[in-house]
């Protein structure tokens, strides 16, 4: 039976992490929703509300997942409504090198580790016996367990709290967020037709994730917890040069010259880091940069493409996208100036060959530069397709639908969204010297407490009081940070934000709607405010990953149950 003390914790996460639930592996990530959900449905309470403990399956997922939904009703009835939620996928398993076999066993995986050569605090972590490594004992199954062990609680005794519990498990957090995303319709409707108001959600990611947490050492220091979450967009972009014979170097122009030179402009730049007080987001990155030929040849690459990881607090897709159609250009512009220059200096001729080559497809003497966002050079390839297929009578969604279903079907969704980008470009009939800026999957919109709503007030009073029981109850300094500095399914309870503002997005992002999309109506519907609230560990994602014990199991699973039965109180 399940039960919320440190031993029936533990039992779970154990449980939880023997079932291999890699990102985007339907047969692991299924295996866990059922598993969790039988778990579950022992519970006398489950028994006897079957219809409160429930699989949703997400529409439009092509891998068929599904998430589970786990309804307690309080007593007396109320439609005031807490969510908690959790992700159960977990990244692969190949970064534990000779050890992978063991990296779903947490116990035999930590006793194993110690045999390999391991980083100086992560040997002092072992020997101390206060940390269980394993892939998912920290990202995220032990907050999964700690939910799901106060689920159960109350569900002995529904009358002891002044909210309903709503648990939610989702997947695929740690690849596009579809579990999140696709169950925003659901959550949606779960409330319609049961009558609740969501008062708040709370994840239950690693405290400290991306922060300096922990007690590794001896070092005291602060917890983190986080009262709203960054969003993330992923600006792309698509250069054209001029093909030529390498032997002809001077009668084109590579493609990866203007790449690597936005690579060089954006790449780790605080100009683009958005800070609010002391906080900072972590800076752009880029997360592939590539040219887009598939076969090795001597010819000077006539296509580029790059994409990059940034992330915001305030700033909108619209935003986003001048600022990456401005960079862009300059790419472009110091990139042909150094050919330019590289070409005047090995001669006459090859200056002229140069010359004529770029400016023959439009480059201005000016020194004028052909950048376009993706929405131009689509509007423009819409013209082109209509007037030459006006006789046929087709469109070009379908043309576009019908060129992703013959992409290879385990392409990645980035490189789907850039091989439809490109050809796009070439319906447009458009030439090099060019470059093309448009977004690639996934966003995350920002999402922050912005004190305006009462819901708002009392989450953060909740959260005064969980402070206040960790520092006098536990000796435990709780920080609380405005934003959690990575991604996480938070940015799917609401979108703070006009609809409009989401334009830039859906008319720049190659395959919207059918590559990835936004449930905007449902999000708009929704406005939960959250935080977040979990265990503690250190080294997501690594061969180290590890979960702190005595905090996770002991002290963690007190301050949720202080966060919501003041939620309940309120």
């Amino acid at each position: 039976m399940l039960e919320n003390t440190r031993k029936g914790i533990y039992a779970l996460l154990l449980d939880l992490v023997r079932i291999p639930s890699v990102s985007a592996s339907p047969s692991g990530e299924n295996r866990l929703a059922v598993f969790l959900r039988n778990r579950l449905a022992e519970l006398p309470y489950f028994q006897e509300n079957p219809k409160n403990l429930f699989l949703a399956d997400l529409e439009g997922d092509p891998l068929r997942r599904t998430s589970l939904f786990a309804f307690v009703e309080a007593v007396p009835s109320t439609p005031r409504t807490v969510i908690l939620t959790g992700h159960y996928d977990v990244v692969d398993v190949d970064v534990c090198g000779a050890l992978k076999t063991w990296a779903f066993d947490a116990e035999e995986y930590t006793r194993r580790i110690g045999d390999v050569p391991l980083p100086e605090e992560a040997a002092r972590d072992l020997a101390s016996g206060n940390y269980l490594f394993g892939r998912g004992v920290m990202d995220m199954k032990c907050g999964l367990a700690i939910q799901a062990a106060l689920l159960a609680e109350y569900a002995a005794d529904p009358g002891k709290l002044g909210v309903n519990l709503l648990f939610l498990a989702v997947p695929d957090e740690e690849n596009n967020s579809a579990g999140m995303r696709l169950s925003v319709p659901h959550l949606v409707r779960f409330a319609r037709e049961r009558g609740l108001d969501y008062l708040a959600c709370i994840d239950g990611e690693p405290s400290d994730a991306g922060f300096c947490g922990g007690k590794g050492g001896g070092n005291a220091s602060r917890r983190m917890y986080f009262v709203g979450t960054a969003g993330k967009i992923m600006p792309a972009f698509l250069f054209l040069g001029k093909e030529a014979h390498a032997g002809e170097y001077f009668g084109g122009f590579n493609a990866t010259l203007p790449a690597s030179r936005l690579v060089q402009l954006l790449e780790g730049n605080p100009r683009f880091v958005e800070r609010l007080g002391t906080e900072a987001l972590t800076p752009p990155t880029c997360l592939k940069l590539k040219d887009l030929r598939d076969i090795y040849s001597v010819t000077l690459p006539e296509r580029a493409a790059a994409y990059f990881n940034v992330m915001t607090l305030s700033r909108t897709p619209a935003q986003v996208l001048k600022e990456m159609t401005a960079l862009a250009g300059q790419a472009l512009a110091e990139a042909l100036e150094q050919a330019r220059e590289n070409a005047k200096s090995f001669g006459d001729e090859a200056f002229r060959t140069f010359t004529e080559a770029t400016l023959r497809v439009g480059t201005s003497e000016r020194g004028e530069y052909p950048v376009r966002t993706y929405q131009d050079v689509r509007a423009l390839a819409r013209d082109v397709y209509d007037r030459t297929n006006a006789s046929a009578g087709t469109s070009l969604e379908a043309y576009e639908e019908a060129f992703l279903a013959a992409l290879p079907s385990g392409m990645d969704e980035r490189d789907r969204a850039l091989a439809l980008m490109g050809e796009v470009v070439n319906l447009s009939g458009l030439k090099g010297p060019l470059a093309v800026v448009g977004f690639v999957p996934p966003y995350y919109p920002h999402r922050g407490n912005l004190r305006c709503s009462d819901k708002e007030h009392a989450l953060l009073e909740a959260l005064a009081a969980v402070a206040a029981k960790g520092r006098e109850e536990f000796g435990e300094e709780i920080a609380y940070v405005e934003y959690f500095g990575g991604i996480t399914d938070m940015s799917f309870l609401g979108f703070q934000g006009e609809p409009e503002a989401l334009a830039a997005l859906a008319e720049n992002m190659p395959g919207w709607g059918k590559l990835y999309s936004l449930p905007l109506e449902d999000l708009l519907r929704l406005d939960v405010p959250v935080a977040n609230i979990g265990p503690a560990g250190k080294d997501a994602h690594k061969d180290t990953e590890r979960l702190e014990l005595d905090f996770s199991l002991r002290v963690a699973p007190e301050l949720l149950r202080c966060a919501v039965e003041h939620l309940g109180r309120s």
